[in-house]
């Protein structure tokens, strides 16, 4: 934020320096008190910006936090320079004291990326751990030089701060490190830990989301290209052989047929006419033929109709349970010739479909186990095999790349779970090393990200 240089009164700095240690000791978090460092500090101490290093445990200062920026990214090329800027200053002043740095004073490399990235004028605030090691630092920049009054200030404030920090627990704590011999009993452990790991054997397993879907399903799609007038049941109802599901628009098809009924009155009466005529005017014999041949090809044409009219209504084609969506969303949509308007299972046949993802796929044949925890009854799993295991993966858009399976219920019971049921499916693979079962994915992501 930009530097607000206002003339205060002794007493007013006073005012802000208590306030602003009240605030600090108030804080409930660490993630509190880097907020109260970068973005509250410019109250007693005008700056441009503020930005606060945390060291780790190698010794390297991290950029941690940054005045008016909600979360810090440490790649970034400013916070990488500013990360190498603060350890090259930390290394010229063993000291670790509060200190005032101008960038005329710097050398032509720092003096380029200070340029590039800070105001010329820098104040530097070390907070060290109960060891006098520095734990955090930091730095304020701004384009007026800081008074040797504000460097009081600031070293004030910063004893504030790292008594927070390590109040807090942000200060790495060396005394806690673990003495020789608690080093060489964490070390036997960690090789008994391995060697147990590859002895002992366990089932590989995964987990995916499942739904209940029907085993042998019936599609039943448009046999014409039309409009949908009317779905006359309901979703997940039980129908019966023969009865209607839904019709398709037939105004247009009436009309034909009316139309062609019309035509083929018309052309009967013109061959009665031509019959009669034929008697008295022997050349009419010819034109009989082709009226005759004309009342036989709109014969044709009202039975066509006659056929397209009982078309517009869907049958049942057997007893079963239908699975669709809102009736209202087919409601005046128009379909084409084979388009899957719904579904007609039998309820008492139904598997269980699993998308597995592509990242935690396993090595799965069929007849492995499965377990499926229905989200409705989870502390009753249900049993089943692996039936089917597709080969190629498919998208499912935001949820990435899956594979698809089919299991089979190992028992099938006349009350099998309802189709449309959905839950977890814990999947059973190959027996496997324990520290393999352990350490499965993070040995994946090393090979992916680094290729070994």
């Amino acid at each position: 934020m930009p530097a607000a240089r206002q003339k205060l009164q002794p007493a007013d700095y006073l005012t802000r320096l208590i306030a602003l240690e009240r605030q600090a000791r108030r804080a409930e978090s660490i993630q509190d008190l880097k907020f109260i460092m970068v973005n509250e500090t410019h109250r007693l101490l005008p700056c441009y910006q503020a930005v606060l290093c945390e060291f780790r445990r190698s010794g390297k200062p991290v950029v941690t936090a940054v005045s008016g920026v909600v979360s810090v990214d440490a790649n970034t090329p400013f916070a990488l320079w500013i990360s190498s800027f603060c350890r090259s200053i930390l290394k010229k002043d063993p000291a670790h004291k509060t200190s005032l740095l101008n960038r005329a004073d710097a050398d032509a490399a720092t003096a380029a990326g200070w340029q590039k990235w800070l105001p010329d004028y820098l104040l530097f605030c070390p907070l060290p751990d109960r060891s006098g090691q520095p734990a955090a630092l930091l730095v304020l920049s701004r384009e007026e030089p800081f008074s040797p009054q504000e460097k009081g200030l600031a070293e004030l404030i910063a004893e504030t701060y790292a008594h927070a920090w390590n109040a807090l627990g942000g200060a790495y704590r060396r005394g806690l490190l673990p003495g020789k011999k608690a080093r060489r009993r964490l070390v036997f452990a960690a090789l008994a830990l391995l060697l147990a790991g590859g002895i002992i054997r366990v089932p590989e397993t995964v987990l995916a989301p499942a739904e209940i879907v029907p085993a042998a399903p019936m599609m039943i799609t448009s046999p014409v290209r039309g409009q949908i007038k009317d779905i006359l049941v309901k979703p997940y109802q039980m129908v019966k052989k023969g009865e209607v599901l839904f019709t398709l628009d037939d105004t247009e098809i009436v009309n034909q047929f009316a139309l062609t009924e019309k035509n083929l009155e018309v052309l009967k009466a013109d061959y009665l006419r031509a019959e009669q005529k034929a008697f008295h005017d022997p050349q009419s014999k010819g034109e009989l033929e082709v009226y005759r041949l004309r009342v036989q090809e709109k014969k044709l044409e009202l039975a066509y109709y006659r056929g397209e009219l009982t078309r517009q209504q869907i049958t049942a084609p057997q007893d079963g349970m239908t699975i669709f969506q809102d009736r209202n969303d087919w409601l005046g949509r128009p379909v084409g010739i084979g388009e899957k308007v719904m579904v007609l299972a039998d309820p008492g046949l139904a598997e269980i479909e699993i998308h597995l993802p592509v990242d935690d796929a396993i090595a799965l044949e069929p007849g492995a186990r499965v377990r499926l925890f229905l989200r409705t009854d989870p502390l009753n799993p249900v049993s089943a095999r692996i039936r089917r295991t597709s080969y190629q993966a498919e998208h499912s858009g935001p949820g990435g790349m899956f594979f698809t399976l089919k299991a089979a219920f190992s028992q099938q019971k006349k009350s099998c779970p309802r189709i449309g049921l959905q839950g977890t499916a814990k999947l059973y693979g190959e027996s496997v090393p324990l520290f393999y079962y352990l350490f499965r994915k993070p040995l994946a992501a090393v090979r992916r990200n680094l290729g070994i």
